[in-house]
Order: C-alpha cells, then structure tokens, then sequence
C-alpha cells in the first residue's frame, strides 16, 4: 500500500496531450518523474529572477519563502514571453488565448503581471436561480448565507423553504490559465475583483502576490477564489483570499498533484458567516484523486471550518509552519474546525501554531501524524529512521477542547517512500505567529 501512495504523487492524468505530461491513461513512471524534477530544477538555477517582479529560489534560511515541497519544480511561464494587464479584457486573454472545444489549449509559457485592479463585477449581467437559506438565520451586524442550488439533482436545499437566490454571473464563470503560466501581481495592491480563476486539466502554472476577492459574498455555490481539476505542478504563494462565496481554493475531479500553497492570508473575516460571527466557513476543499499537496506558511484567521478539508483515495498532505488564528474566544463560539480528513487520507501536521482555536483536527480524521507537546524518544526514532530527520511538534494555546491529535506511524512510512525533496523541514512552531503575520500574503515577496 505504501508503495501505491508513492507511485501516485506522480501520475496523472489529462486530455490534453500537450501540457507537458502524460497523456490520458498514460503513467510518469517514477524515475522519470525525478529526471522532470531535477531538470525544472536545473532551469530554476540558471534563471532565477522572474522578470521585473521577484526571486523564485530562496536562501538556505529554513524560514525563507523558496518554493518547496511537492511543487518545488513548477516553473510557470519563466523564460517566456511577459506582458502587464490592466483590464478585464487584457487578462482574460492572456491567461488563455486558444481553446479547444470548451478547453485552453494554451501552453506557450508566459507570464502575465497584473499592474491594477481589475474588477469583473457586474461586467456580465446579473442571474437569478434557485436556492435557500443555508445554515443558521443570523442577527445583525451578520447576515445569512444563500445557497445557490448546482442543478436540479442538488440535494442541499432539501428539508428547507426554496427561494431565488441572485448572484452576480462574472463570478460563476471563473478565468481559465493554460499550461506554462505565471500570474503575478505587480505591487502589493494588485487585485482581481469579483471573478476566480481556474486550472482545468493544465500543468506547471505559479500564481502570487495577488489579492483576489468579492466573488459573490454570501451565495455559496457561486464562485471559488481558484478551483483546481485534473491539474499539476501548481505553486500558489502569498495571495490574499477574502469575501469569497464558496471556497478560497477548491481542488477536485481528478488528479490533484505536486502542489504547493504557501505564504497566502486566508482572511476569513466576513459579515456572512454559517455560524453568524463573523467567520468564513468554505476555505479549502480538496477531494482529488490521486492528491499530493504541501500547505505551508500560511496564515488563516477568522475562519470556522474548513483549512483545510481533504478527501479521497490517495491523498498525501503536508501541513507544515501555518498559523491558525482566532481572535474571539473559544467560548464566544469562533473557530470551529481547522484540519478535517477523510479516511484514507495521510496528513504530515508539523510546526503549526494553533492560536485560540477550537478543534485544531476533526476528531474521526484519517491517517493524522501530529505531534502536540514534546514526543518520546521512540517517536522521534521513527521519524530519524523513516525521513533522516526528527518530527517538528505544533503548538495549541489554549488547549483545545477537542483534541484529534495522533501519531499514526502509517503516515511517516507513506512519507518516507516519497523523494525528501518533497518534504521540506519546518520552523520551530513557537515562531510561526511572527514570521507568518509579518510576511503571509501579497507585498512580501523576497527579492535577492
């Protein structure tokens, strides 16, 4: 079985042989998987510099913001051709200027700098479909959450009094990216307001330092901040997601693979909220199959649920160095959940600060393996023996009322088979709340 997990961080699967990896029903055998690796490794040495905005490599400095762990060799469009947008039009056609029956079939490698504010609200009209009020019925100052029903097999609104649910249809219609894309912000107030982006069946793409927001706050169901199917070699870094409707980043249908989340600011602070205070629930939803993905150095705060939720056979997730913050007491009913996996999924927690947080994991998750508090002797030999180094512990404070920590050796093991570049060693958790606060999000990038 250990076997099979390794195997599957580098397979996948897509319809369009032109990405730059295996065609649909065709597997990257191992070996060859490590010589695309170490050759995007090699390309990332000689060019470093992504024109005009930031460094892509980083120091030896274990608290750098490198690119590491399962999408450490996405180039996105480095060596390619660099334009600067500025408008609705502009972006949209550089994200994708060729499709093929509904597909982008772009992959000529290019990056694309956003230099404004590019808003999308109302630039496609308004639509009206049916739905409910979902969850709870908030007072002021939250307002309840509208659900818009996906189709006429959605079963969400059962059980509740159906309505017409508006929304804002740029958002519904997220922005598509080719293969060989780097999307960039250019500042730190670039933004793309009121539409998502999505990488449908692409590889080797690198989104950062953008804000992306207000894509039908309140209507869940219409619009995720950037979905993800049947892609791989993602690296999304030091983003700001906020006012989104549904998730912040949604991953499915299909392999989901080598993948690296970091330095991002999940600002859930919202007047819709599932529990009305204040707190976004829809974060991260990942139920691709097979899933490699490193989550680290983020910092998600104001947010109930959800950060992140995993599912799906094969699914092998590193959360290493975020900060979870809640500011309202425990008590006030503030952040329910952090990390809730299904059961086959394997977790790597390490390094996390959980600051005043309720459940830092679901009880009844899959394959966890993380440390809270000092570990024995005989748990830190595993790790030294499994991974050649030893275990970084999280911290919770206060303790959490709902403890799902485990140490589920099965974990290490899956781990274990995979190429230790893929694993990347922590910080001391005692200093995330400071390096994450003062360097998450976009206006932070590194420049060497």
């Amino acid at each position: 079985m250990l076997m099979a997990y390794a195997s599957s961080a580098f397979e996948f699967e897509s319809s369009n042989p032109r990405a730059g990896f295996p065609g649909k029903g065709e597997h990257m055998p191992m070996k060859d998987a490590m010589k695309h690796i170490k050759r995007s490794l090699r390309v990332l040495g000689g060019l470093a510099v992504v024109v005009g905005v930031s460094s892509v490599l980083g120091s030896n400095n274990v608290r750098s913001e490198a690119l590491k762990g399962f999408g450490s060799a996405a180039t996105g469009g480095l060596g390619g051709e660099v334009v600067q947008v500025r408008s609705t039009k502009a972006l949209k056609y550089e994200l994708c200027r060729s499709y093929s029956f509904g597909h982008c079939n772009d992959n000529s490698p290019r990056e694309i700098q956003v230099a404004a504010t590019i808003d999308f609200t109302g630039t496609e009209g308004q639509g009206e479909g049916q739905g409910c009020q979902y969850g709870r019925a908030c007072s002021a100052p939250y307002k309840s959450e509208s659900l818009l029903l996906m189709d006429g097999n959605d079963a969400h609104c059962d059980g509740k009094e159906k309505t017409l649910v508006g929304f804002d249809r740029a958002g519904k219609r997220p922005l598509e990216i080719g293969s060989n894309k780097t999307v960039i912000g250019v500042g730190p107030s670039a933004t793309i307001k009121g539409k998502g982006l999505r990488l449908n069946g692409v590889s080797n793409v690198v989104i950062r330092n953008l804000t992306i927001s207000d894509i039908n706050q309140g209507v869940i169901f219409a619009g995720d901040a950037i979905a993800i199917a049947r892609a791989d070699l993602v690296w999304i870094d030091h983003n700001r997601f906020r006012n989104i409707g549904r998730q912040m980043i949604a991953g499915g249908l299909g392999p989901t693979t080598n993948i690296t989340i970091s330095w991002n600011d999940f600002d859930g602070s919202d007047t819709y909220s599932s529990y009305c205070n204040g707190e976004h629930y829809w974060n991260l939803l990942f139920l691709g199959v097979p899933q490699t993905i490193t989550i680290a150095n983020n910092y998600f705060h104001e947010i109930s649920g959800r950060a992140p939720h995993i599912d799906g056979a094969q699914a092998i997730i590193h959360l290493l160095n975020n900060y979870f913050h809640n500011t309202n007491a425990q008590q006030s009913g503030g952040f329910f959940h952090a990390v809730d996996a299904g059961p086959s999924v394997q977790v790597l927690i390490e390094g996390n600060s959980f600051d005043n947080i309720e459940t830092p994991i679901k009880t009844g998750s899959g394959h966890i393996f993380g440390l809270l508090g000092k570990p024995s002797r005989a748990v830190q030999n595993i790790c030294l023996t499994v991974l050649g180094r030893r275990c970084i512990e999280n911290i919770a404070i206060p303790v959490p009322r709902i403890n799902g920590f485990r140490l589920d050796e099965a974990v290490v093991q899956s781990f274990g088979a995979l190429p230790r570049s893929s694993i990347p060693l922590p910080f001391p958790a005692d200093d995330v709340s400071a390096v994450i606060t003062a360097r998450a999000g976009p206006g932070h990038l590194e420049s060497r």
